[in-house]
């Protein structure tokens, strides 16, 4: 480069700064150096500030040129360690940046202090990659940094880049060196090619060998130079090339774009009435192909015959393709595996190396479904489910009403039973007294004593002819009405023996708790429901020893759930885990009574701890008949309590 003197001046890799004669092509030593520490550093990248300082970027440091002494004065982050910088430039403020492979660095002259910019991975806004190969300040002042993984545009206010790579339109991700043209467009070289990009339009134009470039990498040394004329110099591993970016012309023809063929897994379908194809690709709007045909390909042209090796192409299939798939000239063929059954467009769109994309050619493709993926078997195969769903729904109400009636007729055997007691007892014992008393009678008149016993002997035969009938009506004593609510009946239980004298230790406290719409139950529930009842509270006042007894109905939609609490001494778990004392039935017998209601009977209770039971009996059997829209849901939910 040329310093203010117009002196040409290049740095070397081991020798430091030397002139270079224009005419003889002779170098010499820039100054005479006198002691040079910093003279072995590789010298990288050279520049002049706004005042005329010449600084490196040197694989020691930042180093700044002392005339007086011919040595730089060289900066690190850290003096402890040499730092390879390789690219360098001045930001508007007189500060600078330079960077190499461990980032961007930014240095202040006036205060020595570097700040460090680093590509972050969770961090989209960070710099792309560490290893910076170029940095350019255009002619607004905005900063951009070439890496090893794309264009990076600097936003000083919040610190952050907006990184530009071949998914935004860049050639090639390696940018190596950028120059400003004229008209403020910068160029760049990459590994794939030269790259324009319009900092009006946000666009890049990329040029490669069909547009006369030596190779595709033009990446290397940060090889590249603008001279005072505007004449542009690129130099890379593919080579070197030279141009007036002005002087660059675009050829404006915009070609259309052929399907030129259709392959089924490799093979060519050629046009006929047998075929999947009744007229030539070319006139084809669209295909269909049965689903174990699914592998296919479609080729396509641009109709240009100027430089067709220099066209570009891009194609996609809208339903599966978020992006443009770009190819070049020798790679006009699209191929699809394996797709999913439906329908599927086909676009693919064509340029010259410079042009406009064209109108896209469109074909529409079906993949027809198998037997078992048309709309009809599902159809079909929904209709035999909700005819299974149906038909179990069904059975499962006829199962519930046999086992209904089944309840029914033991609660018809049941009052048989009673009938029978009273017959064989209450009955007989009355028509026995009968008979005393019309004997005493006889004998009154003529024997009074004889007839006094007798009367004795029909009072002790009264006392216990009423012993008789107590314990029948005490076992009739527990059907309620059909029209008292369960609550009331429990509360009124609740009542009754908390007032008795056969409760031990004062009578307990005692509520109850209703939840949810309170409804009318069945005659068979409420009597069954009454008697487990007023045996659960029972035991509870009488044996339990508790201090509080709680009682709680929850009418649910699905089912009736009745829970007995208390905090008394508990029952022991070997008498839960027989089933009863030996002699006693009241758990025996409240299991029956559950069981034959459909109902589920649960204790929880530890020695000390009291005792909790849980009665839970199905809505069809508990509230009787539903409405025919609810039923199905209180069969699903009678299932979902019988498997908890």
């Amino acid at each position: 480069m040329e310093d203010p003197s117009q002196t040409l001046v290049a740095g070397t890799y081991h020798r430091g700064l030397e002139t270079i004669d224009p005419d003889s092509g002779r170098m010499s030593a820039y100054v005479p150096v006198t002691t040079s520490t910093s003279a072995n550093n590789p010298i990288m990248k050279l520049i002049f500030d706004h005042a005329g300082n010449l600084w490196a970027a040197t694989y020691g440091g930042i180093g700044k040129f002392n005339p007086e002494t011919g040595n730089f004065i060289t900066f690190t982050p850290d003096p402890q360690d040499s730092i390879q910088y390789q690219a360098i430039a001045e930001d508007p403020d007189g500060t600078m940046w330079v960077g190499g492979q461990t980032g961007l660095h930014h240095f202040d002259p006036g205060s020595k202090q570097f700040t460090l910019l680093r590509h972050r991975p969770d961090d989209p806004r960070s710099l792309s990659d560490n290893r910076v190969n170029s940095i350019h300040i255009d002619a607004d002042g905005g900063m951009w940094v070439g890496t090893q993984n794309g264009l990076d545009k600097f936003d000083r206010k919040s610190g952050t880049f907006e990184v530009y790579t071949e998914r935004e339109g860049l050639g090639g991700n390696v940018v190596s060196c950028i120059l400003e043209d004229r008209r403020g467009a910068l160029w760049m070289s990459t590994n794939n090619g030269l790259s324009r990009f319009d900092r009006t339009l946000n666009q890049f134009e990329n040029y490669s060998a069909f547009d006369g470039l030596p190779g595709p990498d033009m990446t290397g040394w940060g090889a590249c130079y603008q001279s005072p004329r505007g004449e542009m110099f690129f130099g890379g591993f593919s080579g070197a090339t030279a141009f007036y970016p002005e002087r660059i012309t675009h050829n404006g023809f915009v070609p259309n774009i052929a399907l030129t063929d259709f392959r089924i897994a490799g093979v060519s379908i050629p046009p006929g009435r047998k075929s999947l194809l009744e007229n030539a690709i070319t006139l084809s709007s669209s295909v269909e192909i049965p689903h174990t045909q699914n592998d296919f390909s479609i080729e396509f042209s641009a109709l240009g015959f100027f430089d067709p090796e220099s066209n570009r192409y891009r194609y996609r299939l809208i339903e599966l393709d978020g992006n443009w798939h770009k190819v070049t000239s020798d790679q006009r063929l699209a191929s699809y595996t394996t797709l999913p059954v439906g329908s599927y467009t086909f676009e693919v769109q064509g340029a010259t190396s410079h042009g406009r994309w064209s109108e896209p050619a469109r074909l529409g493709i079906r993949i027809l479904p198998a037997w078992y993926q048309t709309q009809t078997f599902r159809a079909l195969c929904l209709l035999g489910m909700l005819a299974v769903l149906w038909s179990s729904y069904l059975l499962r109400i006829r199962s519930l009403q046999h086992r209904f009636g089944v309840v029914l007729e033991a609660g018809l055997a049941e009052r048989t039973r009673i009938a029978r007691e009273l017959h064989d007892t209450l009955l007989q014992s009355l028509h026995g007294l009968m008979f005393r008393f019309q004997a005493a009678r006889n004998m009154l008149p003529l024997r009074p004593g004889e007839a006094m016993d007798a009367l004795d002997g029909a009072i002790a035969r009264t006392e216990q002819a009423i012993a008789e009938s107590r314990d029948a009506i005490k076992d009739l004593r527990g059907t309620p009405a059909a029209s008292k609510d369960i609550a009331e009946l429990v509360t009124q239980m609740g009542r009754e023996l908390g007032g008795s004298r056969e409760a031990h230790n004062g009578s307990p406290a005692f509520s109850v708790t209703v939840e949810g719409r309170q409804r009318i139950l069945s005659s068979t529930a409420q009597d069954e429901v009454s008697r487990i009842a007023h045996e659960l509270l029972l035991n509870a006042f009488r044996h339990a020893e508790a201090r509080r007894i709680e009682a709680e109905i929850r009418y649910g939609r699905h089912s009736l759930r009745v829970r007995f609490r208390d905090d008394g001494k508990g029952i022991d778990p070997e008498v839960l885990k027989l089933g009863g004392r030996p002699g006693h039935w009241g758990l025996p017998g409240m299991r029956e009574r559950a069981q034959r209601l459909g109902a589920q009977l649960d204790f929880w209770s530890e020695a000390g701890a009291g005792t909790e039971v849980q009665l839970t009996i199905p809505a069809i059997v508990a509230y009787g008949k539903s409405p025919g829209g609810a039923r199905l849901g209180m069969i699903r939910g009678w299932w979902r309590n019988r498997e908890q």
